[in-house]
C-alpha cells in the first residue's frame, strides 16, 4: 500500500498525523498549511488530503470538519517511525540517571514501570511470565493452614513468586524446611522444565515410596514447579490515574475495560504472550488493540530476554494520541537495558 502514495502524499500524511496526535482534533487544510513544510496552499493541501481519503488513509468525520487518520494511515505513519525514530539526548540522560543497575528482577521491573510512567507521562507496565528456561535459585515451603502450604519460588534472575498449594496430608514445619533445603540444593541452577522432568523421573523410582523426605519432595516440588511454569509471573503497572484524568466521555469505557484487564494478571499475561517472540518495539492502536477492543487506545511494547532465562515485556499504554516518535525509542532503550543483565544503563543504548 505504501507504494501507492507519492513522496508528497506520504509527507502530507505524516504532517496530518503529527497535528492530529498533538491536538486530538480533526486537521483542517488551513491549520495544515500553517505547519506544513511543503509550502502548499490550503487549497492544494485540501486536494491532496482528499486523495489520501480516497485511498483510505484519512477520513472526514463530518462534512464541515477536517480529517483524521484511519488505522491504515496510522500504520503507515508508525511503520516509518519504527524505521527512523531516535532517542532524544535529553531522554537518554534522564533514563541513565533513573535506571539503576542490579537488584532482583522483581525490583527492577517495578522500577521500570515507574520510570516509563514518569518519563512518558503515560501508563508504564512491565510483565514477566515465568519462562520454562528460567533457572531456580531457591524454593521455600511454609505451612500456613491444615493441608495448605505456601511455595515461594525464586528464579536465577531474582523473580519471586508465591503459590498456595493444596496437599493431601499435613506437613510439620521442620519437615518442610528439610524438603525446601533438599529441593534448593538438588535443583539450584537448573531450568524449571528440567526440574519438572527430574521430579517425574524421581516419582517413578521405588525408593521414593519408602523415603518420607523424597515423598514430600515429589509431592510439593512437582506442584510448585508446575504452577510456576503454567501461570507464574509478575505484572507491574504505574500511572493509571493519568489515563483516567485524560480520558474524555467517549473514551472512559475503553479505559475502564483496560484497567479491568490490568487487574487480571493471568489474562494480561496470556493476551500479551504473543509479543514475547517479537524483536524490537511493536505498536498497536485502534482496531488492532484487541486487549480491550478500544478504538481510543494505543500500546507500545517490546520484549526482553535475560541470560538467567527470564523473559518478559515492558511498554506503555495510553490514549491513541500519544507522542509515538518520542516514546517508541524510550521503550526500545529500556527493553535493551533489561536484556543486558548486569550492565550499566549506558550500555543498553
Amino acid at each position: 500500500m505504501k507504494e501507492s502514495l507519492s513522496k508528497r502524499e506520504r509527507e502530507i500524511l505524516r504532517e496530518v498525523v503529527d497535528l492530529y496526535l498533538a491536538s486530538g482534533e480533526p486537521v483542517a487544510s488551513a491549520a495544515l498549511a500553517r505547519a506544513s513544510r511543503t509550502g502548499l496552499s490550503p487549497a492544494s493541501l485540501r486536494n491532496v488530503m482528499a486523495e489520501l481519503e480516497d485511498k483510505g488513509f484519512l477520513i472526514q468525520p463530518h462534512t464541515s470538519a477536517g480529517r483524521v487518520p484511519t488505522d491504515l494511515g496510522f500504520r503507515l505513519y508508525i511503520d516509518a517511525i519504527l524505521q527512523s525514530a531516535a532517542l532524544a539526548r535529553r531522554d537518554e540522560r534522564r533514563l541513565k540517571a533513573m535506571l539503576l543497575p542490579g537488584g532482583p528482577l522483581e525490583e527492577v521491573l517495578a522500577q521500570v514501570s515507574r520510570v516509563l510512567a514518569d518519563v512518558t507521562t503515560e501508563v508504564g507496565m512491565a510483565l514477566a511470565p515465568t519462562s520454562q528456561q528460567a533457572t531456580l535459585q531457591s524454593v521455600h515451603f511454609v505451612r500456613v493452614a491444615p493441608q495448605r502450604v505456601l511455595a515461594v519460588v525464586v528464579t536465577g534472575g531474582g523473580l519471586v513468586d508465591s503459590r498456595l498449594l493444596a496437599v493431601e496430608r499435613d506437613f510439620e514445619p521442620a519437615e518442610l524446611e528439610r524438603i525446601s533445603n533438599y529441593c534448593t540444593l538438588s535443583f539450584v541452577g537448573l531450568p524449571l522444565h528440567e526440574i519438572r522432568k527430574r521430579l517425574l523421573t524421581l516419582m517413578a523410582e521405588e525408593r521414593v515410596q519408602a523415603d518420607q523426605l523424597l515423598t514430600g519432595v515429589v509431592a510439593l516440588g512437582q506442584q510448585a514447579v508446575e504452577a510456576e511454569v503454567t501461570s507464574g509471573g509478575e505484572v507491574f503497572v504505574e500511572g493509571t490515574g493519568r489515563l483516567l484524568e485524560r480520558a474524555g466521555p467517549s473514551q472512559l469505557d475503553a479505559v475502564r475495560r483496560l484497567l479491568a484487564a490490568f487487574a487480571d494478571k493471568a489474562m494480561l499475561l496470556t493476551l500479551l504472550n504473543d509479543f514475547l517472540a517479537a524483536s524490537g518495539p511493536r505498536v498497536l492502536f485502534g482496531s488492532e488493540f484487541s486487549l480491550v477492543g478500544g478504538d481510543n487506545l494505543g500500546l507500545i511494547v517490546t520484549s526482553f530476554h535475560r541470560s538467567s532465562g527470564e523473559e518478559g515485556l515492558i511498554g506503555v499504554v495510553g490514549l491513541k494520541c500519544m507522542d509515538y516518535p518520542r516514546i517508541i525509542p524510550i521503550v526500545d532503550y529500556i527493553g535493551n537495558y533489561l536484556t543486558k543483565t548486569g550492565t550499566e544503563p549506558g550500555g543498553a543504548g
